[in-house]
């Protein structure tokens, strides 16, 4: 008879090196602003700087969101249109002022101390297409809690003219952003962004003419993952696969002769000489390329980061040889009992497995073997493997 027998195929739905939802960082760069006063003053342009730090949970591959405490210092000048009016007595004047002391627009300044809280969602499109490229193109939409504290002083020594009284805003904006995975945990993104804020001027000058309240920042942020790579052990049936044992021949047990006790006439008995059988060729195994991944004690669920350079050249050498079929051997160290060390290194075979299937090699091509303990390594930390072995088969 026949008999189907369903088989649960598992594969993980990891990633190579999938960093931990959580990650820290840092940013630093330069900053404008415009209000009253501007960045761009009739006298000169005054670059501003920012730096924060910041903290993240990824959502999916495309989507994460951030918290980001930063402080900048702006300094702003007057605009080439209000370079000629006045400042007295807290007030914008077209002429001096009699009996007070005045200042021209032109010959003053502003310096801004701006401390904020961001939230922001980060939307990645290149992840959305191609979740395992090291490349980022991030649309950042963000809400923010301004505080400001803006100083006016004069051109000429930098005298105060006048401290402003501290000030909070409401803000909404956004970052445009490009990111680049130096390593597993590691992540460099450039971003520039504007702020628009509410409430009253940053600069601490009446505002008259000049309503507008925002500022610009551009600069480098570097983040961290947290936590330990590619911890997720959950796994999901993706196929059924029925295997049809089909029905095999019965040898039938050889029956005695039976002989007739009566006499038989004499014949002529012809032997027949069994003619030698052909043999055929029997195939080889060429190896073309061999590696090996390393794990660390009693782990054997996913592949570490340090073993980033060897899944590259392992991946080149797939694509370099598209023919070929995978032994996937497992290993562990003579530490422990025999029983989990047969498991242990079963199951260093079968994550390599998983991350190459994740890779889009057909599962067909890879085959997989537990040797157990090996005793002949040179040390634990060359026992605890997978070796990787690409072979053709040669008839």
């Amino acid at each position: 008879m026949a008999l189907s027998v369903p088989i649960s195929a598992q594969i993980s739905s990891n990633q190579l090196f999938p960093s931990s939802k959580w990650y820290i960082g840092a940013d630093a760069g330069i900053s404008f602003g415009r209000g009253t006063f501007c960045s761009f003053g009739t006298d000169k342009t005054r670059v501003g700087y920012g730096f924060g730090l910041l903290s993240g949970y990824r959502i999916n591959s495309f989507l994460s969101t951030e918290a980001d405490l930063h402080y900048s210092h702006l300094g702003l000048g007057a605009y080439d249109c209000c370079k000629d009016l006045y400042f007295a007595d807290g007030n914008r004047y077209y002429a001096p002022l009699t009996g007070v002391k005045n200042y021209r627009y032109g010959d003053i300044f502003s310096t801004v101390n701006l401390y904020e809280l961001d939230l922001r969602l980060n939307i990645d499109f290149v992840k959305m297409f191609h979740s395992e490229s090291r490349w980022s193109f991030l649309l950042s939409p963000a809400v923010y809690g301004v505080a400001s504290k803006a100083t006016v002083k004069a051109t000429e020594g930098e005298n105060e003219v006048l401290k402003g009284d501290a000030q909070t805003h409401f803000g909404v904006g956004g970052d445009l952003g490009v990111g680049y995975q130096v390593s597993p945990r590691v992540n460099l993104r450039l971003y520039t962004g504007m702020t628009y804020l509410t409430g009253k001027g940053i600069d601490a000058m009446p505002q008259v003419d000049h309503k507008i309240n925002y500022t610009w920042d551009t600069g480098v942020k570097v983040t961290f993952a947290l936590g330990r790579s590619g911890k997720n052990k959950k796994q999901k049936s993706v196929a059924v696969i029925t295997v049809a044992l089909q029905p095999t021949e019965v040898a039938q047990s050889e029956q005695p002769a039976v002989y007739d006790e009566a006499p038989q006439p004499k014949t002529e008995a012809k032997i027949e000489v069994p003619q030698p059988k052909q043999v055929a060729n029997q195939p080889t195994e060429k190896v073309v390329y061999e590696t090996a991944i390393y794990f660390s004690r009693n782990q054997c669920e996913y592949i570490e980061e340090s073993e980033y350079k060897t899944t590259v050249e392992l991946l080149k050498a797939l694509a370099e040889h598209p023919e070929t079929q995978i032994t996937l051997v497992g290993w562990a160290d003579k530490t422990g009992i025999e029983a989990r060390n047969e498991t242990i290194s079963a199951r260093r075979a079968e994550t390599v497995k998983r991350y190459l299937i994740n890779k889009g090699i057909a599962a067909e091509r890879i085959s997989t073997e537990s040797k157990g303990v090996d005793t002949q390594a040179a040390d634990d930390n060359k026992a605890r493997r997978a070796e990787i072995r690409l072979l053709i088969i040669e008839n």
